[in-house]
């Protein structure tokens, strides 16, 4: 049985290096595409938006999907098909909530300012629905250990995403944002038809109980209200840095900045096996064989991962000229955006690391700690952050990062390992 259990996480732990992989390597081919094809200002812009969809995700996430990924993990087969029916109903309300305040933003826009601006505005309330809805649906196969399924769903998203993109240019085009998003939301939308009609058993051969449907709610909130928290004040440490860019410096430099550092993406698959896979491993293993089990797993897959990942972090330092010079045109290859994409490498490594702890966390369903390191990353960020872009310009975005992902490791080892970090004195919301 064990011998078993080892294969069956060695075929998923590939498959998951598999989905990864094809997320990270299309999105880079996509990024790439848009770089080449629209102007700086009007690209800037458009990562500006896009950053917003990835907040989106990133409060669904930590407020929906995580909780399912831990929970529903657990859970017989008789459960899960309910459970996981109200995550999507509730992910459902989640998207379009956020598409009427697309609107919202769009209708002023559109009569004050600029076309690009009211454009992406208009895009985001486009591109949401489906494109949360894809994320979704992609994270309930990994709660069921489909990971094949998740890979399958990844690859008909983001390469009719990729196709798209390069047919347009091909066709000589003119880039517009609403053209963009509306190509990445059909391209979600297809995805995410394939993946629930692969899920229709688990969704369909139970009736729907509108009070089963608030009790799960309510279970979701308990689980994920501070994590939520935390990831929307982490998703303001981690992207504040673009916005800031954008605000002291405009869209063009907003656009250079996030050519360097996009090419760290090339890291993804790693990262987001550890956010997608480990969870649920590290959620088994606590529950069946303890704290202590769960401790020596997290120091051990820290160490066997990070080395690796340094690697290919040292892989992409030593060649940043080169890796600039490949993908983009003249815009965005220079010696100050080759030592932007060294430091944002590096950076990323620290995370990386951080991000074993973060999980064991999660897996013991302690998440105040994780808001409090999220806070933490907000304070320094806001502070070390904008003094060292204000001072260094963009190359000053990354190296305070590398401070800030040092100390918020620190703390999320020290949180784990048992000891009381919590910042009570500042920050005491009441227990859960």
């Amino acid at each position: 049985m064990s011998s078993f259990f080892r294969s069956a996480t060695r075929k998923n732990g590939a498959s998951a290096l598999v989905d990864q992989g094809i997320i990270s390597g299309l999105n880079l081919l996509t990024f790439l595409m848009l770089a080449r094809w629209m102007p700086s200002d009007t690209f800037g812009i458009y990562v500006l938006a896009f950053s917003i969809i990835l907040f989106a995700q990133t409060i669904q996430h930590a407020l929906i999907t995580r909780a399912h990924n831990v929970i529903g993990a657990s859970m017989e087969a008789h459960d899960f098909g309910p459970f996981t029916r109200s995550v999507l109903l509730l992910v459902g309300v989640f998207s379009i909530v956020l598409v009427a305040l697309a609107l919202l933003i769009w209708i002023p826009l559109e009569i004050w300012t600029s076309t690009d601006v009211s454009e992406a505005a208009l895009g985001l309330a486009i591109a949401l629905v489906p494109w949360l809805l894809q994320d979704a649906v992609r994270r309930v196969f990994y709660s069921s250990e489909r990971i094949k399924s998740a890979a399958c769903n990844s690859f008909i998203s983001y390469s009719l995403q990729a196709t798209s993109v390069i047919i347009m240019m091909r066709l000589s085009l003119q880039s517009s944002q609403v053209l963009v998003f509306s190509v990445m939301g059909f391209s979600s939308l297809a995805a995410a038809m394939v993946g629930l009609f692969q899920l229709r058993k688990d969704l369909f051969n139970h009736p729907l109980e509108f009070d089963a449907v608030k009790e799960d709610a309510k279970r979701l909130w308990t689980f994920g209200k501070w994590l939520t928290t935390g990831e929307l004040v982490g998703w303001m440490g981690q992207n504040g840095n673009t916005w800031i860019i954008g605000a002291l410096m405009g869209a063009p430099l907003v656009a250079a900045y996030r050519a360097a550092t996009y090419i760290t993406n090339l890291l993804n698959p790693l990262d987001l096996a550890v956010s997608n896979y480990l969870p649920v491993k590290a959620a088994q293993i606590h529950r069946s064989e303890g704290k202590e089990a769960l401790l020596s797993w997290i120091r051990k897959m820290t160490l066997t991962l990070c080395v690796p990942y340094a690697v290919l972090v040292a892989g992409i330092s030593l060649g940043s000229y080169q890796l600039l010079d490949l993908f983009y045109d003249e815009r965005y290859v220079s010696d100050l955006l080759a030592l932007v994409l060294t430091i944002a490498a590096v950076s990323r490594l620290f995370a990386f690391a951080a991000s074993f702890f973060r999980l064991g966390l999660m897996a013991e369903e302690n998440t105040r700690p994780i808001l409090s390191s999220q806070f933490l990353a907000l304070v320094l960020y806001s502070i070390l952050g904008t003094a060292m872009i204000a001072w260094l310009g963009i190359a000053g975005a990354p190296l305070a990062r590398i401070g800030l992902h040092t100390v918020v490791g620190l703390f999320l080892y020290r949180a784990l390992s048992g000891r009381n970090v919590s910042f009570k004195a500042t920050f005491n919301p009441s227990a859960q």
